[in-house]
């Protein structure tokens, strides 16, 4: 009995040993076929590593690839998704292939990928309809398919994707009314449909998606009252509607109702402006062509009111110089007061300035948001060049932060608020622009206040149009001190940039400095043993509220993030926006 029983255990031994044998045997050949698809296109193979070394890939102990990330690389002319072999990744957790020129469709192997939990394609050259083996990543918590050219209509099989908590959608050319059955994906907490086709009206099932934070909508054909409804989302943080056909009548309503209902709910929408401002929306060119006598008479008397205004560009008008012109308060006899940015004569014939006013007028003329300043019109000729935009009562952030009886009105709630101000202002340039745009000169100066000391980011006489088809090399450009480090080696603008002015900008208002003595102050290489103490503007009394005193924490944990030395260690815009309004 003893003997058969040993004969049994050893039968089960060998078993085992020849099971684990044939594993261990599948699991390297997974392995050499992982490596063998990844060696025919990955940009950073080296043969002389593991692949699961390389960089942008990572690796499970047993040495299966479970994270691809590859970003602005360009894969070359007519490169597919189905020529990059995924399917040889049966482990894949993760995978990015952003801005890398992919073209055609996604393939139907993509379903292949069951342990997908994160899938992004943003910025390439996709087209077609979306596959419907898509939908078998069941696992998938975050999906951005933004920035391509995708069109049709959303797969009904979408409400498989029930763990999915981002959707990036935007920026292609889907069509048809709002597909309703992301309504079922309960989940969800940001959803980006901004700048399709979708049109019809909003439907009241979107009301059932209650962990919503981020919901934009913006540059679709949506038409039909406002829905006031959406304010019954209590953790909708941010939304985005401009663009659209919804009423104006219903638009007043949803304002008075978004006011009782819920305090925290930014909506950003097209300004609605009086006839009076009518009048000074205006294209002042002069066209010795042109035979309509009564037109150039009316931009003639309109610049005449200008002119007038400020007695000629009096220099006792000037409140500014900005990065090729001054800045001049113009008040009308209506009351009205705006402010003029004048080429100078010498400026006017250059070229390189000439290009920068024009440059701002084509990037402000698209931009819609509460926290940019507004551009009301322009006038552009050999005699007079001038830009009309809104007047902000107090200046500049930095002369506020420089004058010592002003810096302390700027208290510290103002501060965080312009602080999340321009945040959101730039989250709205980064990733709701198509394309995205990008500052390149984001500082104190160009951070502009009105008189209840809300932040404006003015000045995009150097704003960039992101191709993602082009290397967007560069000349630097920008105020120094705020300018990110990486621009004087590789030359390459990024929206990462901007992060990095933006948290020398945050670190600065937080502090009361200039930004050079802010950040030779602060050691970032031991920031824990700097105290709230050392950045805080000795100007102001320490916040004793201790919700204040968390906001300012926030702020500054976040400052120091963005301006890390390694732009991919930053974080973007919409992600600073979303955790500064937690």
């Amino acid at each position: 009995m003893r003997h058969t029983i040993t004969i049994t255990h050893l039968v089960d031994v060998m078993v085992f040993c020849f099971m684990l044998s044939q594993t261990t045997t599948a699991t390297n050949a997974n392995k050499s076929l992982e490596a063998k698809a990844l060696v025919a296109w990955w940009p950073y193979a080296d043969a002389s590593l593991d692949h699961c070394n390389w960089e942008g890939i990572t690796c499970n102990k047993a040495g299966s690839v479970t994270g691809i990330y590859l970003d602005g690389h360009y894969l070359g002319d007519g490169t597919g998704l189905g020529s990059l072999n995924l399917s040889s990744f049966p482990n894949l957790v993760t995978l990015e292939i952003e801005r890398c020129g992919v073209e055609g469709s996604i393939p139907e192997q993509i379903g292949l990928l069951s342990n997908l939990t994160h899938l992004s394609l943003w910025r390439n050259r996709l087209t077609g309809n979306l596959p419907v083996s898509l939908t078998n990543l069941t696992h998938l918590e975050n999906l951005d398919l933004g920035g391509n050219n995708f069109s049709g209509k959303i797969p009904d099989s979408f409400t498989n994707l029930i763990r999915l908590k981002t959707l990036y959608l935007d920026s292609n050319s889907f069509s048809g009314e709002f597909p309703a059955l992301l309504t079922n994906l309960i989940h969800l907490e940001k959803l980006y449909l901004s700048g399709n086709n979708f049109s019809g009206e909003l439907p009241v099932s979107l009301t059932n998606l209650t962990h919503l934070r981020y919901l934009s909508l913006s540059r679709n054909n949506f038409c039909g009252n406002l829905p006031v409804w959406l304010t019954k989302l209590s953790h909708l943080e941010v939304l985005f509607l401009d663009d659209n056909n919804f009423s104006e009548q219903s638009t007043c309503k949803a304002h008075m109702q978004r006011q009782k209902v819920v305090h925290h709910l930014t909506i950003y929408l097209p300004i609605i402006v009086g006839l009076c401002f009518l009048l000074l929306v205006y294209r002042c060119y002069k066209n010795h062509n042109s035979t309509d006598k009564k037109s150039n008479q009316k931009q003639k008397n309109m610049e005449m009111y200008f002119i007038t205004a400020t007695e000629d560009f009096d220099l006792k008008y000037c409140i500014g110089t900005g990065g090729y012109g001054s800045v001049y308060e113009a008040k009308l006899p209506s009351g009205q007061t705006f402010a003029l940015k004048k080429l100078h004569g010498f400026e006017a014939k250059q070229p390189a300035f000439v290009q920068s006013f024009k440059n701002e007028v084509q990037v402000l003329t698209n931009l819609r948001h509460k926290n940019i300043v507004k551009l009301y019109g322009f006038c552009l000729h050999n005699k007079c060049n001038f830009l009309v935009y809104q007047y902000m009562e107090k200046g500049s952030l930095f002369c506020a932060l420089s004058d010592s009886e002003l810096a302390v009105q700027v208290d510290w709630i103002n501060r965080v608020n312009i602080i999340k101000d321009v945040a959101h202002a730039l989250a709205y340039m980064h990733h709701d622009c198509n394309p995205p745009i990008v500052h390149r000169d984001i500082s104190s100066n160009n951070i502009l206040l009105n008189s209840e000391l809300e932040g404006f980011v003015a000045d995009f006489g150097a704003a960039r149009l992101l191709d993602p088809d082009s290397s967007n090399h560069t000349a630097i450009v920008g105020t120094l001190g705020y300018i990110a480090p990486e621009l004087a080696y590789n030359m390459i603008v990024t929206e990462k940039c901007d992060v990095y002015s933006f948290g020398v900008v945050a670190l600065e208002t937080i502090g009361g400095k200039h930004p050079g003595d802010l950040l030779s102050s602060l050691n970032y290489s031991t920031t824990s043993g700097t105290t709230l103490e050392n950045i805080l503007d000795k100007r102001l009394p320490y916040p004793t509220d201790r919700s204040i005193e968390k906001e300012i924490v926030r702020v500054c944990n976040v400052a120091v993030a963005c301006i890390l030395t390694d732009p991919k260690c930053r974080p973007t815009m919409i992600e600073v926006s979303h955790e500064l309004s937690c």
